[in-house]
């Protein structure tokens, strides 16, 4: 009967110390850290290591200016932004258009977003999305913002709170 609890408390241990070694073994150089601590503080929370790839992603991005029909770092849309995150961190090719991409996708309530999926956006009330960004975290996106180039934005901001809006997840 004794062997079942000292079992367990070995196994706990066992996977403790794993997991230790494993998130030790994660060594951050200092960019890393400093990136690291540049988007916690544009998203408001911490961002965590195990996401440093996408925020190199969006850090090379960062303040592309926008470009109609564009999906280059001299310039891009906002499909176009979402088409080569997809290409990098997917390995897949999606649809380049915010229309295609918003029928391509599974909804998902705007609660629920999970970090990659994407938000979609009805800016003339009209009835037709007509701009896309990522899900990071904390309410937060990434976009092609016609007028500031890529960046993040906050849902709950003031222009984007009067939106209409509907997240999208692709599978």
């Amino acid at each position: 009967m004794r062997s079942v609890p000292v079992l367990l408390l070995c196994l706990f241990v066992t996977v403790v110390s794993c997991k230790r070694k494993n998130a030790a073994s994660l060594e951050l150089t200092p960019a890393d850290r400093k990136l690291l601590a540049k988007y916690s503080s544009l998203v408001g929370e911490e961002v965590k290591a195990e996401h440093l790839p996408q925020y190199r992603f969006i850090d090379a991005w960062w303040g592309t200016p926008y470009r109609m029909g564009g999906s280059t770092t001299s310039g891009v849309d906002c499909s176009g932004f979402v088409h080569q995150y997809f290409l990098v961190f997917h390995r897949k090719t999606v649809a380049r258009t915010t229309t295609a991409l918003y029928q391509a996708a599974d909804k998902v309530g705007i609660n629920r977003l999970e970090m990659g999926d994407l938000v979609f956006f009805d800016l003339n009330k009209s009835g037709k999305v007509g701009h896309v960004g990522i899900y990071l975290q904390n309410g937060r996106f990434v976009h092609a913002s016609t007028s500031k180039g890529v960046r993040i934005d906050y849902l709950e901001d003031i222009y984007y709170s009067k939106q209409k809006k509907y997240g999208g997840r692709i599978r």
